[in-house]
């Protein structure tokens, strides 16, 4: 036997055994205290008991929502590369930087990944979905889109700094939105300045736009809306175009000046 060959039967016994531990025993616990069943490889984002600010409520996507997340897509991706990845989003908006890991986990995951939205795509949790190979809206959740509230609590150094940062978040937001829009839905025909008028027009209009499931759809967001069919609900396959949309959108320069 070859060395080559001997190589991909030892890892191939690794996997295997990976595998079979991270499966094992599965308790009905699992899926509140760790937010995923290993079993129909679902992850459930929001609601998380550990989760809560100072006033009681759910803060959103925070550090421990997306370290949590990214450690159980990693752990569904080590038992099957292949099988699609249902994630239940019932969160709110929240941290930037915190969503952005969601996102990024999303898009590089090798499993095909559908985001079904059950409480609401609000605020960065507008922005989560759009990595994903489907996006789902279960009526009466909403879709919403915003400019971020922003803090800062410093020198007058870093308050350029963090104002240069503020318009680059908020720059990366709307090349993700337009991304989307001009690739499905009503707008895809505008061209991206039109589709950034629009959107910004409407921003300062309402500040916050909210658009139905129905609407959201429409508009190019979601991919569909539930209907009640669970068996059509998942992605089979990466979206592998949206995928490289998304990657490219993430990684195009931002002409702003770093002081």
């Amino acid at each position: 036997m070859g060395t080559s060959r001997s190589k991909k039967l030892a890892r191939h016994e690794q996997d295997e055994y990976t595998r079979k531990a991270l499966l094992g025993d599965h308790i009905p616990e699992d899926n509140h205290d760790y937010r995923v069943n290993r079993l129909t490889f679902t992850i459930y984002v929001g609601g998380d008991p550990d989760s809560k600010d100072d006033d009681g409520d759910d803060p959103g996507v925070d550090h421990k929502m997306a370290d949590r997340f990214e450690i159980n897509l990693g752990m569904l991706s080590a038992i099957d590369t292949t099988k699609p990845v249902l994630v239940t989003m019932a969160g709110d908006g929240g941290h930037w930087d915190e969503g952005m890991q969601m996102f990024g986990a999303i898009l590089t995951c090798p499993n095909p990944v559908t985001v079904f939205a059950v409480k609401g795509a609000w605020s960065m949790a507008s922005i989560i979905p759009l990595a994903a190979d489907r996006f789902v809206i279960r009526p009466p959740a909403q879709y919403m889109f915003h400019m971020g509230s922003w803090g800062f609590y410093g020198t007058e150094q870093e308050a350029e700094t963090a104002n240069t940062q503020r318009k680059r978040v908020n720059e990366r937001m709307f090349m993700i939105y337009i991304a989307r829009l001009k690739s499905q839905g009503m707008h895809k025909d505008w061209d991206e300045k039109q589709i950034r008028e629009m959107l910004d027009e409407k921003i300062k209009k309402h500040v916050d736009v909210w658009l139905s499931a129905d609407e959201a759809k429409q508009w190019g967001f979601a991919d569909d809306v539930f209907d009640g069919n669970w068996d059509a609900l998942r992605a089979t396959k990466q979206n592998v175009e949206r995928r490289k949309l998304m990657m490219t959108t993430l990684r195009k320069k931002i002409k702003l000046p770093i002081f």
